[in-house]
């Protein structure tokens, strides 16, 4: 539905003003997929691009089949768009609003009246049809925004940040909105609260520095150590010991030495999670444990705990950004 290839944006000379580099991802029919980054990451500049706000610098993208290019205007007609910090018309009433977005849509007569009448109610909205849009709660004013998008009842919707700024009896009910839209619609969105991917049941897809990190699925730029969406979703399964703290320096040489292991994060509880080498030929993670099993049996080291942990989405989020095992400490700062 969504087929991204190469795009790249810049706002200037120089590596720095690179807002996108060499972007590549799919979305299939029928997915909700969340974009996730740090600021500056290229996420809303991505949005912008594949709802015809921006022209790429390179590369080109197809909606629901249609070139962003040589089919532009075919290719816009696909896409609702709710960006983030919803520009509306404080003055007006909400159906007069949405009845002056429906013409500039191509909506007329018994449909137009029919579509908004159905986003009204889709969005929670009949009851408030006739308020000024300025008198309503952000909350309120955002289901406005995702009202207009839905209009036209397009095949794709791409939401910039749909919750920002909302009060938590806000969120659920524009995440279950957002679940109730993808019944019908392939949604991609953006935003920072890591829990908010895991409610939606969302596919995510990580920029980082302007190019895609994890997860873009066939096609996806960002190198041989990019992860694929299933192994994104799940998280890189792994195993958890721990030992006594004497023998923990020992385990770690050890334990970094065997080839079935890629990596030994010490965690803050003093435990130590191991994960599988890609390559390492381990079927599943029961081979791993007890690859590490014998492994310190063998060398003598007591072991008090090992059990099978797939990584959070915070943690595999702050490994891909920053290089870190732990997770950033509040999901805000990511």
């Amino acid at each position: 539905m969504i087929r991204a290839s190469r795009l790249s944006m810049s706002y200037g000379p120089g590596v720095g003003a690179r807002a996108l580099d060499d972007v590549s991802f799919e979305v299939e029919r029928g997915e909700i997929v969340a974009l996730l980054g740090p600021n500056g990451a290229g996420k809303t500049t991505l949005m912008r691009i594949l709802s015809g706000f921006l022209a790429p610098t390179a590369g080109d993208a197809a909606l629901a089949g249609f070139s962003i290019h040589s089919q532009s205007v075919t290719a816009r007609r696909q896409v609702g768009y709710l960006p983030e910090g919803v520009p509306l018309y404080p003055d007006m009433r909400v159906d007069e609003y949405l009845v002056h977005r429906a013409r500039l849509r191509g909506l007329s007569g018994g449909e137009r009246a029919r579509q908004i009448d159905r986003a009204l109610v889709d969005c929670g909205l009949t009851e408030r049809r006739r308020q000024i849009i300025g008198t309503l709660s952000r909350g309120y004013r955002q289901r406005v925004g995702l009202a207009d998008a839905i209009l036209a009842r397009p095949p794709i919707l791409i939401l910039d940040e749909p919750t920002v700024g909302l009060d938590p009896n806000q969120i659920r009910e524009v995440r279950a909105l957002i679940r109730a839209l993808a019944r019908e619609a392939t949604v991609l969105l953006s935003t920072h609260i890591l829990s908010e991917v895991e409610a939606l049941d969302a596919r995510v897809i990580i920029l980082h520095r302007g190019r895609v990190a994890a997860g873009g699925g066939a096609g996806a730029s960002g190198g041989p150590g990019a992860a694929g969406p299933d192994r994104l979703a799940s998280g890189p399964a792994r195993v958890v010991v721990e030992l006594r703290a004497s023998e923990r320096e020992r385990a770690l040489g050890l334990l970094r030495g065997l080839p079935v292991v890629a990596a030994v994060d010490e965690l803050a509880d003093g435990r130590l999670a191991v994960s599988p080498a890609p390559a390492s030929g381990v079927g599943a993670v029961s081979d791993l444990g007890e690859e590490v099993f014998r492994a310190l049996a063998a060398a003598g080291l007591t072991l008090r705990e090992l059990r099978r942990e797939a990584s959070s989405l915070e943690e595999i989020f702050s490994r891909i950004t920053t290089g870190r095992a732990d997770g950033p400490a509040d999901e805000r700062d990511a």
